[in-house]
Order: structure tokens, then C-alpha cells, then sequence
């Protein structure tokens, strides 16, 4: 949610009009429409740099978070566009996180429609006074532009219990949610159930950039933390990345053992060079 909140805030401050948002485990996917590149390469450039001095920070490291350069191509025309749109939401499917696009809470489809998708309506008369208190302190920093911090969400989040937890989740990302779901649904005719069809029925591409390709399930990085928290005691999954490097490499070298993730996604998640 940190980056989430960086990115909108980002959209927000450079006037560009977003389509869509899908960030992956390892890696990112971001459909804008913007009047200049000069105004998408500052829109990156800001929530690039933000994410990663908020992530070296929680985690006591250095160092890029992000591949550079990134990757960008031109979509003109409405077919390429909806293909584009079919690629981007459709991620979580490829990747084997979801059967359908709309099922994903990471990529804000379901948003389009809906303020609590994946959680009860948050009303604010019968919630506890620690929900009510977190509502609060959330609107507090969206009118101040401040995005949330790690440590602020675990705050945040620290004294709810799990359905409070996903009525905050969901009042989080409708509070500083910056896709422009009207210009998105209006390559489907305004209607969003025929964008989740067309989506369920193309699964698009983006050949126009060069890109690494990796076909495995990113289940794999869901079955890391847990495996970390059940079998090695970590608390958070910032934990294991705080540890100096030698031990992470012997976290590594331990976790091989349990041969659910391939080599490389546990190399991403415990921010190792590829082994």
C-alpha cells in the first residue's frame, strides 16, 4: 500500500491520467496517458526514487529498487490500447495469482465499481474506535499529500483484527486511488462488465518492449513469507531483508530446501544478486 499511495501521489502531482496500475512481485506495469514523455519520465522518476528510499529506509539498506532504464511504448489507436489494457490487468492471471482479472485486489479493477470489493462497508458509527481513529489519520495525510509510510500502516494496522483490517484496505486504496476509471471503461463502451469479459477473453500482450519473460507461478513468492514466519520466527517480511548479506545468503541456502520458488524469485525476495 506504501507504493500504491507514493504512485497516486505521483499521478496526481505531474497531471497524468492513469489506466492502470498492476504491480507484481518483481516487477511493475503502469498504463498512462500523459501530454509529453518529459511528463511520464518525471511521473516515474518521482515514485521510483520515493519507493526506494522508503523501502532502504524500513529495511536498513542502499541501493536501486528498480531496474533502470524502464521500459515504455507508445499505444495509439483503440485496439492497441485495449490490448495494452488486457495485459496489464490480466498479469495476476498469467501469473497464476487469480482465474479472473477482477478477483485480484492488486490490480484495482474491481475498484472501478465498488469502494469495499473485498471487504464489508466500512460505516463509521459502528466501528471500533481504533478502525474510526485509523479512518482518520489516513484522511489526515491524503489532505496533506503525504503518502503512507511503512511504519505508519504498521501503526496503522497493528491493534485490528483481520475484517478490520480489509475494511482499511480497502479504504485506503479508495481514498488516494488515482485510475481514471471512466477513461479506461470508455474503450469498452463505459461498461465495466464488458471490459472484465473482454479481459477474461484476451489475454493481450506487450510486444512493442523488450522485457525479461519468466513463466513460473508467482505463487511461490505468497509461500516465501510464510514459510518465514512459520519455520524461521520472522514477524514481517521486511525482517529477513534487514539481515546483513552473509546471513541472508544462509537464509537462502536453507530456504532450498523447501523447493516451492524457483531459485530466482527467492533471490528477489531476499534482495540477493541472481545465484
Amino acid at each position: 500500500m506504501t507504493f500504491f499511495t507514493i504512485i497516486c501521489g505521483a499521478a496526481r502531482k505531474y497531471g497524468v491520467k492513469v489506466l492502470g496500475i498492476c504491480p507484481m512481485f518483481d516487477h511493475l506495469h503502469v498504463l498512462v496517458e500523459a501530454s509529453s514523455r518529459k511528463d511520464i519520465v518525471r511521473f516515474v522518476q518521482r515514485y521510483t526514487s520515493l519507493y526506494a528510499i522508503e523501502l532502504n529506509e524500513t529495511v536498513g539498506a542502499s541501493g536501486p529498487v528498480f531496474s533502470i532504464p524502464f521500459g515504455s511504448a507508445v499505444k495509439r489507436g483503440e485496439k492497441a490500447i485495449r490490448t495494452c489494457c488486457s495485459y496489464v490487468y490480466n498479469n495476476p492471471c498469467e501469473k497464476r495469482l487469480c482465474n479472473k482479472a477482477e478477483e485480484y485486489r492488486w490490480n484495482f479493477l474491481a475498484y472501478a465499481t465498488s469502494k469495499y470489493p473485498f471487504s464489508d462497508k466500512l460505516r463509521r458509527e459502528e466501528a471500533s474506535a481504533r478502525l474510526r481513529s485509523a479512518t482518520k489519520m489516513v484522511d489526515y495525510l491524503f489532505l496533506h499529500s503525504e503518502y503512507l509510510k511503512h511504519k505508519w500502516i504498521a501503526s496503522l494496522f497493528g491493534r485490528l483484527n483481520d475484517k478490520e483490517k480489509n475494511q482499511l484496505t480497502d479504504y485506503i486504496i479508495c481514498k488516494y486511488n488515482c485510475i481514471d476509471y471512466p477513461a479506461l471503461l470508455s474503450y469498452y463502451g463505459g461498461s465495466y462488465d464488458q471490459a472484465c469479459l473482454a479481459f477474461a477473453s484476451n489475454q493481450g500482450s506487450e510486444y512493442d518492449i523488450r522485457e525479461e519473460f519468466h513463466p513460473e507461478s508467482h505463487t511461490g513468492y505468497l509461500i516465501i513469507p510464510n514459510i518465514l514466519r512459520r519455520h524461521f520466527g520472522f514477524n514481517t517480511v521486511y525482517s529477513a531483508i534487514r539481515l546483513p548479506q552473509k546471513d541472508r545468503e544462509r537464509l537462502y541456502r536453507r530456504l532450498l530446501c523447501y523447493g516451492k520458488f524457483s531459485r530466482r524469485q527467492l533471490c528477489k525476495y531476499l534482495r540477493l544478486p541472481d545465484k
